[in-house]
């Protein structure tokens, strides 16, 4: 059976790997939204974005009393958040979390997610809590 199956395969093959054709490429359709995180600690943060399918990416460090900015794209159709990758692949944003570079716990940002027209700016102010974990909220 296995030869059957791989026969199968091969006589369907058109020539090469062809990727996941579900993969969205590009902006069109989708508007940029600049998420900008404060840091209002003593020490640096570090902050990453979940991906669909257990990924992460490394959005980058807020230095002490800095601010870390990133661009997301908005699809106004189904409410999600995305990154482009070097490829300019859309890739679903699920949660994007923060932490000192010594605490084990990440702290889940809140992010708009909605169809319709989003915002063009969204702020988070981190800083340290009463029990040293970090806390962030919006800024009005």
């Amino acid at each position: 059976m296995l030869a059957t199956v791989a026969g199968q395969a091969g006589a369907d093959d058109t020539g090469g790997y062809v990727p996941y054709s579900g993969i969205v490429r590009g902006t069109e359709g989708v508007t940029p939204v600049e998420l900008v995180i404060e840091n209002a600690g003593p020490g640096p943060i570090l902050c990453q974005a979940s991906l669909a399918h257990w990924y992460s990416d490394d959005l980058g460090e807020a230095p002490a009393a800095g601010v870390l900015s990133v661009t997301l794209w908005h699809d106004p159709e189904t409410g999600s958040l995305v990154l482009l990758n070097a490829h300019r692949d859309r890739m679903p944003v699920e949660a994007v979390t923060c932490r000192a570079p010594d605490a084990t716990r990440w702290t889940r940002l809140a992010l708009p997610f909605a169809a319709g027209e989003g915002p063009a700016r969204i702020v988070r102010r981190c800083a340290t809590g009463a029990d040293a974990a970090l806390v962030c909220g919006p800024v009005d």
